[in-house]
């Protein structure tokens, strides 16, 4: 069973407090059998629930999301419509964390298996911790002391803290410009951001509980980019896509068949899931038309984060190197030579540039920096120099943003796809990975 199926994870982010603390329970439909938030058990993490899914088969599988009226296993008062809907595909070594948040909004990780701790989300600091590190800020006599020990807190990798704990460590701060400053670097370091818009009680001052708002929307737009583009791309039916199939396996001529395929895909209204794609290639022979029309679908794939695994359907090693040159950039192997004249800056000069952003007092002097050297179109960077760069980060959206600059300004784009495990949410390297395919390096 091991080597046919994995496992898969649903996980309720603060169960029953929605965003107006009224309930919030679900139920999630997976392949049709129903599982409830009622049922789930509580993780070790804070404010999180999960229950385990064993020996799920590898493939496609279909999500719905219901909102539940009352924490049971009960249907009644579940919504008709679904909060929300999906395919997701469990692949061979990954087994699949699914996330659903209190604000009805669903989130995918893959985990290897054996690594069961890897996608789940940090721990806060235990009372005991964050009461030693609360005293020794308070001890502090001078406001730019304690504002000092309070950044240094955030900008700890190990640290982690829930909003309330964020808000008590904010009150120590009386200044509300430093205090907000404060509270935009706290962000990342929140394990239940969905609680982060409690900071904005906090203020008194309503350009500042404002500004936290839009800081807020802003994160929130980069989660939801690639969910916004997937949801406006609908598949086909299962009697649309049946038809097409039929009228495939018609055709007596196997040369046919590609032909017939190639045409659905040239209407720019007919979307596929991965799956279904999947399933349209399996009938096309020889292996160069598969990876043809493979390639020509990709636009028209509603689940994006799934194509990659098409590329078990080949079985020559240059289809699949061809296949996952598409899949990391997005073009063909062809025109690697366009950029032969690229050359990295000078060790001299980077160590030069690293240092300007060392002497930067904050955050945002640090992106502005990082953003200023990528933005100038005679600089040229290797793939540890950008690492190095983005790794001075904090905020993965500012991450994201600065990646997407770098990819114009790196000496070879074919590998920029190594940088991915700089960022920690799919969403981000879903973005990020659609960004490349879009625009030209």
């Amino acid at each position: 069973m091991a080597a046919c199926a994995q496992t898969l994870t649903l996980r309720f982010d603060n169960p029953n407090r929605s965003k107006n603390n009224t309930p919030a329970n679900y139920r999630v439909d997976v392949d049709g059998k129903k599982y409830y938030s009622a049922n789930a058990k509580d993780s070790g993490n804070y404010g999180s629930r999960q229950l385990v899914v064993s020996k799920l088969p590898l493939g496609s599988h279909t999500l719905n999301v219901y909102e539940l009226a009352n924490n049971s296993t009960a249907n009644t008062g579940t919504k008709a419509v679904p909060a929300y809907a999906n395919t997701f595909q469990l692949r061979t070594g990954y087994d699949m964390v699914i996330s659903i948040r209190r604000d009805g909004q669903v989130g995918f990780s893959e985990k290897k298996v054996g690594q069961a701790s890897a996608s789940l989300p940090p721990q806060p600091m235990k009372d005991s911790a964050f009461e030693k590190l609360s005293k020794s800020i308070t001890d502090k006599w001078s406001q730019t002391s304690r504002f000092d020990a309070i950044k240094g807190a955030f900008a700890n990798k190990t640290y982690f803290f829930t909003t309330e704990q964020t808000g008590q460590l904010l009150l120590l701060i009386t200044a509300e410009p430093k205090r907000l400053e404060l509270a935009k670097l706290s962000y990342p370091k929140v394990t239940d951001p969905n609680n982060f818009a409690d900071v904005a009680d906090l203020f008194k001052i309503q350009p500042h509980k404002d500004s936290i708002d839009k800081f807020i929307q802003s994160k929130n737009q980069v989660t939801t980019t690639n969910t916004t583009v997937a949801n406006s791309r609908v598949p086909l039916t299962a009697q649309q896509f049946s038809q097409l199939l039929a009228k495939m396996n018609r055709q007596t001529d196997p040369s046919l068949k590609p032909i017939v395929l190639g045409d659905a895909l040239k209407v720019s209204t007919n979307y596929f899931t991965t799956s279904q794609m999947r399933e349209a290639l399996e009938l096309i022979h020889p292996e160069n038309d598969r990876l043809d029309l493979a390639i020509q679908s990709y636009p028209q794939i509603t689940d994006v984060a799934n194509f990659p695994s098409l590329q078990n359907l080949f079985y020559t090693q240059a289809s699949k190197d061809e296949f996952t040159y598409f899949v990391r950039y997005g073009s063909s192997p062809g025109f690697t030579g366009q950029y032969t004249n690229r050359v990295a800056m000078s060790e001299s000069d980077f160590k030069n540039l690293q240092l300007k952003i060392y002497l930067r007092f904050n955050q945002s002097g640090v992106v502005s920096e990082i953003k200023y050297a990528l933005s100038n179109t005679d600089n040229y960077f290797s793939i540890d120099q950008i690492r190095s760069l983005l790794n001075k980060i904090n905020l993965e959206a500012d991450r994201l943003s600065l990646a997407k600059l770098a990819y114009h300004r790196v000496v070879d784009p074919t590998q920029f796809y190594q940088l991915f495990d700089l960022f920690t949410a799919q969403s981000s390297k879903d973005e990020l990975n659609y960004y490349m395919r879009t625009n030209p390096s």
